[in-house]
């Protein structure tokens, strides 16, 4: 047998692990990187809504991660959009994650922004950092940098370290943004 034909097995294993590692690991960010989970911990106006939001998450996560469960991201993604819909931030970023990778439901870059900007309005910072990767690149929103820095600016203030790099890229690359760093972080919500 030709020993590239062994070579490709674990090649192949290992890239396989390191993907889904890669498509998981944002949906696991949002239940750990949130150093203010107090802000993200919010559900409409009755405390029974926010522990049926949690569960349903919850559930979702277990379903997208198959943690305990078989891996399923049409399930999980039903799960995230109940949750989503108590208003539960991180379940909207989950939710953003499914549509950004089209994972469950169909790739949807305008989706993947509307429920990331509602988680980022909620104050996760995983989605402010997203919403403000599409704001840059103009994918699913339009293309605007102003808007990308108000929420690279949101992720940054919450300790997100990416984000701040993100801002002096753009303060490198964009002359308009040659002081992006020193860009006051502005309280109102965003289109």
């Amino acid at each position: 047998m030709p020993a590239h034909r062994f070579l490709r097995i674990p090649v192949l294993a290992a890239c396989s692990t390191a993907a889904l590692l890669l498509l998981a690991a944002p949906l696991v960010d949002a239940q750990t990187m949130a150093g203010k989970a107090e802000m993200e911990d919010s559900a409409s106006t009755q405390p029974a809504d926010l522990t049926t939001a949690k569960l349903e998450n919850s559930i979702g996560t277990r379903c997208a991660l198959g943690d305990g469960v078989p891996q399923n991201y049409s399930l999980a993604a039903q799960w995230f959009e109940k949750s989503a819909l108590h208003g539960y931030g991180k379940a909207e970023y989950n939710l953003g994650m499914q549509y950004y990778f089209g994972q469950g439901v169909p790739k949807d870059l305008t989706k993947a922004a509307y429920w990331w900007n509602k988680a980022a309005e909620l104050g996760v910072s995983a989605a402010q950092y997203n919403l403000g990767n599409l704001y840059f690149m103009g994918q699913g929103v339009p293309q605007d940098y102003t808007k990308a820095a108000l929420w690279w600016h949101k992720a940054a203030a919450a300790g997100n370290v990416q984000a701040s790099k993100n801002l002096q890229v753009l303060a490198r690359t964009v002359p308009e943004f040659k002081n992006a760093t020193a860009v006051p972080v502005v309280d109102k919500k965003v289109d």
